[in-house]
């Protein structure tokens, strides 16, 4: 009995350490390694010219946050960053048997449509991008009726192909099973727990709201839910979403010619330690929970010469500057010491060179912040040295 308690004592007091997301964010002025946090965004984000916010949210408090081109805290369209607030949706309706197991077949959701392909894919399907269906409403896939979603041409299921239009299909469940529009059910569940209230979202057929894209967040507001997964679901003591379905939604489902995706949400390696939602242009929720790490950006889409080079340069950016944190919680950090033996010395010199001669990464070798490991991190750690 005395274990049963403590337990529960111990389960008490971690889920009271989870931040409340209906509130605002705390800012912590006292981050240690604040100075070189602020280089590597200098270098590699402040010089983007698309770039309009960017924040750092670590142990859940706010240690860098910076805005660009005359944006203040503006609420934007974040394009495909709505896909991963859609499957948190689903995810909710789920936990509460509103909508049945994403393995359950579109003719269990759609019975009323003498559809025969709905047998042979899943919700599972529509939420990680393999259904099959092909894309045949691109930009108009808000306006069509759930049975024009339904009926769209397809191939065969199991493959992944990213179709706005299929994955408008979520809303489409959400609207039937629970008889409520994504943005009515979101303003139930999930929103006034993010501390977001009553947000604009484009909504086309029976006002269902666009499941692809067209929520329009401010930057502060759309990392919540990236906190909230690196919470496990948990605001303040509440639990806002289920453990379980977290961990659904962040595991590997398919592969991509980008990488691997989980529900709506694309994966960072194929063990799903880290994670991301991605919209057009340079929207990024990144969630790093072995560092304790949730990194947003805006950005602004210039239409009359759009390329992908933004948000290659964007998420190329972040990954830099998440990997400074790698060693953030090792109590014998000094910038340097690559071989962690306390002291600065001609070891350490050989393994940097080892890392430029293969160009490679470490966090603890990039003494200038410039994100990158050459001769001018090997210059400064013989001026260490020699001072």
């Amino acid at each position: 009995m005395n274990f049963l308690i403590y337990l529960l004592l111990i389960i008490s007091f971690l889920n009271s350490q989870s931040v409340d997301l209906s509130e605002e964010w705390d800012i912590n002025d006292d981050f240690s390694l604040s100075n070189e946090l602020e280089e590597l965004i200098d270098s590699h984000i402040a010089t983007l010219p698309n770039t309009l916010g960017f924040i750092v949210i670590h142990q859940g408090e706010i240690v860098s946050e910076n805005y660009y081109n005359s944006n203040a805290e503006n609420e934007i369209n974040i394009w495909s960053v709505t896909k991963s607030f859609i499957s948190t949706l689903v995810g909710q309706a789920v936990d509460m048997n509103l909508i049945e197991d994403p393995d359950s077949s579109l003719s269990v959701f759609f019975p009323q449509y003498n559809i025969d392909y709905l047998s042979e894919i899943s919700l599972h399907d529509v939420l990680s991008m393999t259904t099959g269906y092909l894309d045949d409403y691109p930009w108009n896939w808000i306006n069509q009726s759930t049975e024009n979603l339904l009926s769209m041409e397809h191939s065969s299921p199991g493959s992944f192909f990213y179709n706005n239009s299929a994955c408008h299909i979520n809303s489409h469940v959400i609207f039937n099973r629970t008889e409520m529009t994504p943005l009515e059910f979101g303003n139930n569940y999930l929103f006034p727990h993010l501390g977001i209230e009553n947000p604009n979202w484009d909504a086309g057929y029976q006002n269902i709201n666009d499941g692809s894209a067209s929520l329009y967040l401010n930057l502060r507001d759309m990392v919540k839910l990236g906190q909230l997964y690196l919470q496990d679901g948990l605001s303040g003591s509440e639990q806002i979403i289920s453990s379980d379905w977290v961990q659904r939604a962040t595991n590997v489902h398919t592969a991509t010619d980008w990488g691997y995706y989980g529900y709506l949400w694309w994966l960072l390696d194929d063990l799903g330690t880290s994670y991301s939602a991605q919209g057009l242009g340079g929207q990024v929720i990144a969630v790093y929970p072995e560092y304790d790490l949730v990194i947003g950006a805006q950005s602004e889409i210039d239409w009359g010469n759009y390329d992908e080079t933004h948000s290659d340069q964007l998420n190329y950016g972040i990954h830099i500057i998440a990997s400074m944190f790698e060693n953030y919680e090792d109590p014998d950090y000094i910038l340097g010491d690559l071989n962690n033996d306390g002291t600065i010395n001609i070891q350490d010199i050989i393994l940097t060179l080892n890392l430029v001669l293969n160009s490679e990464y470490n966090s603890l070798a990039d003494l200038n912040s410039d994100g990158t490991i050459d001769v001018l991190d090997i210059v400064q750690i013989i001026n260490i040295i020699l001072n």
